[in-house]
């Protein structure tokens, strides 16, 4: 092997090909917490408690679906994390 090939060899580390991959996973995985995030501040900026009793009325329907959807990709996210073992941090320990 010539000498400018070792040269080049001895540069070339294992999982260094990986090494893009898993900054962009981590990029992902930190893009998508400032999601839960910003929905977690949008759900803090919704009141209905001002709404009146017919707009309520007129909207209950859309409010109810969206409210299941986000309970449903809640428990979701949650049962992940558990199923993996851990626990949600916020959470009362189990008795």
């Amino acid at each position: 092997m010539s000498a400018a090939l070792a040269g080049r060899a001895a540069r070339v580390t294992p999982g260094s090909a990986r090494d893009p991959l898993d900054r962009l996973r981590t990029r992902e995985r930190i893009e998508s917490i400032a999601r839960l995030r910003a929905a977690a501040r949008a759900l803090g900026d919704v009141d209905v408690s001002g709404w009146d009793d017919d707009t309520l009325t007129d909207h209950l329907d859309d409010l109810s679906r969206v409210l299941c959807a986000l309970d449903a990709e809640l428990a979701r996210v949650a049962d992940a994390v558990r199923a993996r073992g851990f626990r949600i941090a916020e959470e009362p320990k189990a008795a």
